[in-house]
């Protein structure tokens, strides 16, 4: 690995090199041998100029507007979860609500008072005898299979089924 010489005057010079002239010619040298000797006086030194490049003032102003979108968006966000709150604590009241106005429009009728009507009326019948059906549960669950049916046994059930439908019904 090679080194390479530096001597440290290159971070100094900030202007282009200038062309050769005459020795001498538009430089006054100190007298002596101090610091700063054989350097140009302050007055020669150029000016930087501190001019801003547009597209680094359009990305400042795009970044400042993106930052203030943020915030309103933040801010709208912030009021619709509040008026969801609201909302969800309206709608829990109106339940109870409901709640209380299904209980007293059920206490509202009077079954027994409707049944003495509709019996009066002849709209409405006593169940007789002869409607009701006890299921006898005691005994085991059974299921008959049957193979085949012949068309005799098939029109005599169907026949037994219809007449006890119509007596159900009546």
């Amino acid at each position: 690995m090679t080194e390479l010489a530096f001597d440290g005057n290159a971070a100094l010079k900030m202007a282009p090199p200038e062309a050769p002239t005459q020795a001498g010619a538009g430089r006054e040298e100190k007298k002596g041998a101090g610091i700063g000797a054989g350097r140009p006086e302050a007055k020669d030194k150029p000016k930087r100029s501190w001019k801003t490049a547009p597209k680094a003032v359009a990305t400042i102003l795009f970044v400042a507007a993106f930052v203030v979108m943020i915030l309103i968006s933040y801010a709208q966000l912030v009021m619709v979860n509040d008026q969801v709150v609201s909302l969800r604590s309206e709608l829990n009241r109106l339940q109870t609500e409901e709640t209380k106005l299904m209980a007293q429009y059920e206490l509202s009728y009077d079954l027994q008072e409707i049944e003495a009507q509709m019996l009066s009326s002849g709209q409405m019948t006593k169940i007789q005898n002869w409607q009701t059906y006890t299921l006898e549960l005691s005994e085991p669950d059974s299921v008959e299979y049957y193979q085949g049916w012949d068309l005799k046994e098939r029109v005599v059930s169907f026949g037994k089924n219809l007449v006890t439908a119509v007596r159900e019904y009546f």
